[in-house]
């Protein structure tokens, strides 16, 4: 779960958090990478993992492990002797280079009606295939008669 990027004790979401404090998917890749920059840490330089006394570098560094798939120790080790300045500009392009693809394929698909409804004709046509069958099976198991008039596929 991550934290608000510039008030790293609560939840990061975009009722709770300032426009500041939450990584959009669709936000210009400099506007991210500003935002992680410009994250709240503490007065330390020390990159470590301690939630209770650094809330801040600590949810910088749980987004970095969910990004990479890093363990924090190493990411902690590799900083070893580095400022926060090192670890937030590494860390922006992190994140930068993983909202990216979905950026991009997002923003050709709003820009693509035809293929995007076409898309979710294919969702909804999935959906319903399986729906209908856990229908089915609770109509089966409960013993129900099925409504007049409604066929379930």
């Amino acid at each position: 779960l991550f934290r608000s990027l510039q008030e790293p004790t609560v939840k990061m979401s975009k009722t709770a958090s300032s426009p500041n404090g939450i990584i959009n998917l669709l936000d210009d890749p400099k506007v991210t990478a500003k935002k992680i920059r410009s994250a709240v840490t503490d007065s330390e330089t020390e990159v470590r993992y301690d939630v209770a006394t650094k809330p801040g570098i600590s949810n910088l560094l749980g987004i970095y492990s969910a990004l990479t798939d890093i363990s924090i120790d190493d990411i902690v080790a590799k900083y070893q002797g580095r400022g926060y300045g090192d670890f937030k500009g590494e860390l922006a392009e992190v994140v930068v280079d993983f909202v990216t693809p979905f950026r991009e394929k997002t923003l050709a698909l709003l820009d693509d009606k035809a293929e995007l409804d076409r898309i979710l004709a294919e969702g909804a046509d999935t959906a319903r295939t399986v729906a209908s069958a856990t229908l089915n099976d609770a109509y089966d198991r409960l013993g129900l008669v099925r409504p007049a008039g409604q066929q379930v596929r």
